[in-house]
């Protein structure tokens, strides 16, 4: 049975909160709330299991999830067969309760190898499904609802349009930023065959203007080689600021970009604690320090990272309220998101990994000087230690 979390410890450092060896050799600490905790009212114990709506199975057909910052509602895209087809379902934050379906466009969803897949919503609430291009020859699409309460109104085509240059394969991974009309989209790409291709990632307006347009950005460019794996932002993708991106396809690397027209500057971001089958991502900042959460889509684990260095990724904790045998996501797609903030430095998580059902978390965040401090901490110790070993000598 799974259903732990792993906290990372917080003590105290004298009154300040880090904890340090006294010289009598005991540890002066306080209690710590744990990091990741079950939302026990949603689903079974925090678990809203395969099978237990029939919106949610185990046949590869849920491959993205969205989560509203404002209502805390999320958002599935499912084009399974235990329900009418495709269809944009919308499940309570509170009690993973389908409330209903979103509208298709007027004349339904077309185009694409899977005419819906991706979700995400905007700051303003706006919801916005993408479908999977695997072809030039296909529109990348992204249908938008003004909220997650628009079950009578069609959904309206915010973005449809190809890439040239790029790979032929969008929407695997796919995020929302902003509101509005100044709100944006990343898709991931990839090709596995084109020369200097490594991974592509596509970012392009919501505003659903008639003429669509969208740059692809390359992990080589100007003759700047990279780091990156091959594919590297494939089936993970998380906005950072209106410029900025993390990606991820797993395999113990975790990448920012920072794009600008025609530019992509790229630089692996971490490889230690970062599992390999860690996909969907989400980005928080809180308090100015940066977060990233993770599912591994192997074992449904959700982690909590601290990225105040991006260089080496903190874990700060980690969580899993499955239970039993799950089924295997030989995808490694998924979703991550967060609600809205609750208030002492609590938010709610939602993680899903396909097959798996999807997970919900109450986040108590870390402190953001407690790992600065902690560091401070140990140099102190070393210093106390040196002057032991000076006066012995």
């Amino acid at each position: 049975m799974r259903h732990s979390v792993t906290p990372v410890r917080t003590a105290c450092l004298l009154a300040a909160g880090v904890a340090v060896l006294s010289l009598s050799g005991s540890w002066c600490s306080k209690a710590n709330a744990q990091t990741l905790t079950a939302l026990t009212t949603f689903g079974s114990n925090g678990w809203l299991a395969p099978n237990a709506i029939p919106q949610l199975l185990t046949d590869n057909s849920s491959r993205g999830l969205g989560v509203s910052p404002t209502t805390g509602n999320l958002v599935l895209p499912a084009r399974t067969s235990g329900t009418t087809g495709n269809n944009v379902w919308v499940i309570s934050g509170s009690t993973g309760a389908v409330t209903g379906s979103l509208t298709p466009p007027t004349g339904g969803y077309t185009g694409g190898t899977f005419i819906i897949n991706g979700a995400g919503v905007g700051a303003d609430g706006a919801v916005y499904v993408a479908n999977l291009s695997t072809s030039a020859a296909a529109a990348f699409k992204v249908y938008s609802w003004a909220g997650d309460s628009d079950f009578v109104t069609p959904a309206n085509v915010a973005f449809s349009g190809t890439f040239t240059g790029g790979a032929p394969r969008y929407g695997d991974a796919f995020a929302v930023y902003g509101s509005g009309t100044a709100a944006k989209f990343a898709a991931a790409g990839s090709n596995s065959a084109a020369a200097n291709v490594n991974s592509y990632f596509a970012v392009g307006s919501l505003s659903g203007t008639a003429t669509q347009s969208a740059t692809p950005y390359l992990q080589v460019v100007n003759s700047q080689t990279t780091t990156a794996g091959n594919n590297g932002y494939r089936l993970g993708l998380s906005f950072i600021n209106d410029s900025s991106l993390l990606g991820t396809q797993g395999g113990n690397k975790l990448y920012s970009t920072t794009f600008i027209p025609s530019v992509s500057n790229i630089e692996t971001t971490g490889t230690t604690n970062w599992s390999a089958s860690n996909r969907p991502i989400a980005y928080l900042s809180h308090n100015g320090t940066p977060y990233v959460a993770t599912i591994d889509t192997n074992s449904s684990t959700v982690s909590l990272f601290d990225l105040t260095n991006p260089a080496l990724p903190l874990l700060t904790g980690t969580g899993n309220t499955t239970v039993g045998s799950l089924i295997a996501n030989g995808n490694g797609t998924g979703g991550i998101g967060w609600g809205p903030y609750l208030g002492n430095d609590q938010y709610n998580l939602y993680a899903m990994s396909s097959n798996q059902g999807i997970q919900a978390f109450v986040v108590t965040v870390p402190e953001p000087s407690t790992y600065a401090m902690m560091g401070g901490a140990f140099a102190v110790i070393g210093l106390i230690a040196s002057r032991k070993r000076r006066s012995a000598g």
